[in-house]
């Protein structure tokens, strides 16, 4: 089979040996992989990481099991045994491994993944709206799984896909809804009619407007995004922090204001099963809102195109999403 591995820092689409499940394991027939935000450097500049040797990308995997069925996969992959696993958060696990990581993942025909990582897609969920299901699962587990205020005023920095969901699923759970990002509006029409909530700049908030809760769900290559988190945070509120900083990136602001002002920071780091399972719940989450999730998501190309695809024009906005199989 056909499938996009980094061998000896070159990016190339390779002929591999054919999946083959061991006991526990099934093999899935890629349709859709979507390309995160965390790939695009590492897939550009594969020398600048400490990457697998081979690197096999793709972990917003959906495609059929063996019996035909739509499914979408789970890329986290725990040990099943240790304390973390056993409360659920799997997140947590000492031996966590991750399809497109630590395994091979999606940019190829098949892959072979854990079978209880692959679930049926809801009746009627598109597959293409599915493969957002890593990110939305990082937005549900953000609110769904930390110690919040009951919903009032909540603020997202970032209009990025995750940050984007995690509004969405905000404001079906009650919360009203302000996106603060550099410009201060909709990246596009699109995003305007997918996600219910007010956009608005740094710049044009009010100093005296606060929030009971703001996401960090910006990019991490300097702590700016964190800084505003503060300012806009009020006294006695919460910071869930979803951005994977870059290594390096240190917070500047004195301390004493964190321990003043009565504030929770609270680092919030992919998702979990404790207590219900945050994978599925993005599944059902982007079926009933089959309408928004719409303008949210976009088929790039087929599998063969990757090269083309990140040579293009991005939006960390709208998931690009590989489509078909690479022959």
């Amino acid at each position: 089979m056909k499938a996009w591995e980094i061998r000896n820092g070159d990016l190339g689409l390779h002929d591999v040996g054919l999946a083959h499940p061991r006991e526990g394991e099934t093999v899935v027939r890629v349709s859709h992989v979507g390309i995160c935000g965390s790939d695009l450097p590492k897939l550009r500049l594969p020398n600048g990481f400490a990457l697998p040797e081979p690197w096999r990308p793709g972990h917003e995997i959906v495609g059929t099991d063996p019996a035909g069925r739509s499914v979408a996969v789970d890329p986290l992959v725990p040990c099943g045994t240790c304390p973390r696993c056993a409360t659920g958060d799997i997140h947590l696990c000492a031996g966590l491994r991750r399809l497109g990581w630590d395994m091979p993942g999606g940019f190829a025909e098949q892959v072979v993944v854990p079978a209880e990582n692959a679930h049926l897609l809801p009746n009627g969920a598109d597959p293409l709206h599915a493969a957002l299901a890593d990110p939305a699962a990082v937005a549900i587990h953000g609110l769904r799984c930390n110690p919040i205020a009951s919903p009032g005023h909540l603020a997202v920095v970032g209009a990025g896909t995750v940050g984007l969901l995690t509004a969405l699923y905000a404001h079906q759970q009650g919360w009203k809804v302000t996106i603060v990002h550099r410009d201060g509006r909709p990246p596009c029409d699109a995003v305007a009619k997918a996600v219910p909530a007010a956009f608005r700049s740094p710049a044009t908030l009010s100093p005296l407007q606060t929030f009971d809760v703001v996401v960090d769900a910006a990019t991490g290559a300097d702590p700016a995004p964190l800084d505003l988190a503060l300012r806009l945070v009020g006294d006695g509120g919460t910071i869930i922090v979803q951005n994977a900083y870059h290594p390096g990136v240190h917070l500047p602001t004195p301390l004493r204001d964190l321990f003043r002002r009565s504030i929770g920071l609270i680092g919030s780091f992919s998702y979990c099963r404790r207590r219900s399972d945050d994978f599925a719940l993005a599944l059902d989450m982007l079926r009933s809102h089959a309408a928004q999730v719409a303008h949210l998501v976009a088929p790039a190309g087929e599998l063969a195109d990757l090269p083309t695809v990140l040579g293009g024009q991005w939006t960390r906005s709208i998931r690009h999403v590989l489509t078909g199989h690479a022959s």
